[in-house]
């Protein structure tokens, strides 16, 4: 039985007259993994949602801010969608994805900051919908501000980079937006 050399990650190849040195493909692989890593560690810290809370905070009625800070982030995005039109506790639950028993949790703590009120369906005793408060759409609004200026901030980036990158970089992002995941490893979403 052969044994298996692994191929160097760097390799020497001409060009222009000159030796250049050039990742091999498993190389680069290799590079893409740990910058993924590291990507997902860089947005995913709490500073972010402290920073998060700065901005709506800021954009906000001083009264406001302690409730505004109180919040989770999930109690924010609930409170968007409850912006979007009344809706009961089960219809948010599918909305956001969230299991029923977490949205009514955070749809208490929306009650209790004043943000949100709970009125009942007429004809229907069980039902409830849940609507904003003035107060809660204030803060929506500012939450909405929020990612139009994240939004602005990831187009402001990618700006930099020319088509043929902007691409590449949508149908590797696309791919691993489709993709599933067996046991630990992920796999692409036509292969078996």
């Amino acid at each position: 039985m052969e044994t298996m050399i692994p191929l160097p990650t760097i390799h020497e190849v001409p060009r222009r007259g000159k030796m250049v040195s050039v990742k091999t493909k498993s190389g680069l692989v290799e590079d893409i993994t740990a910058l993924m890593d590291a990507v997902a560690d860089r947005f995913d810290g709490d500073e972010d949602t402290d920073a998060e809370h700065d901005f709506v905070a800021s954009h906000c009625p001083a009264g406001l801010e302690a409730a505004v800070r109180s919040l989770p982030k999930l109690s924010m995005h609930l409170l968007d969608a409850i912006a979007a039109g009344p809706v009961g506790i089960v219809g948010l639950a599918a909305k956001s994805g969230q299991l029923k028993g977490t949205v009514s949790k955070h749809v208490q703590r929306l009650v209790e900051a004043g943000l949100v009120v709970r009125t009942p369906v007429p004809g229907n005793r069980k039902e409830i919908e849940l609507r904003l408060t003035a107060d809660g759409e204030r803060v929506a609004a500012a939450h909405r501000e929020l990612h139009e200026e994240m939004n602005r901030g990831w187009r402001d980036f990618l700006m930099r980079y020319s088509v043929n990158e902007l691409q590449v970089l949508t149908k590797v992002l696309r791919d691993l937006a489709s993709a599933r995941k067996v046991g630990v490893r992920m796999v692409a979403a036509d292969q078996p």
